[in-house]
């Protein structure tokens, strides 16, 4: 019989994030960011190299976070869309930091 092992993954909830802010997340774990519900939309403009997205929706995002970013890593910039409006709304540019 194969030897089963359980590993219980951290998972870190973010909610309404402000611009510039700075997050440390442990590497393996799960990022949640997610904003209220409005007639607003949110999408993924960028993201650095170490954030693997998992799920995407209009006011929710679960990344897999792994590995350590380069000094020169880009933030995560999330983007409002409004219903109400045209052209690109507010930008949230976040640091994701590693740690081991």
């Amino acid at each position: 019989m194969p030897h089963r092992t359980d590993r219980r993954v951290d998972r870190r909830v973010v909610e309404d994030p402000r611009p510039g802010d700075v997050l440390t997340v442990p590497a393996g774990s799960r990022l949640h960011v997610r904003f209220r519900r409005s007639l607003s939309s949110w999408r993924v403009d960028d993201r650095p190299g170490h954030l693997v997205p998992l799920e995407e929706g209009d006011h929710g995002f679960e990344f897999l976070v792994f590995g350590t970013p380069d000094a020169a890593a880009r933030p995560l910039r999330l983007v409002r869309l409004r219903a109400d409006r045209t052209g690109t709304g507010e930008v949230r540019d976040l640091t994701v930091l590693v740690t081991p």
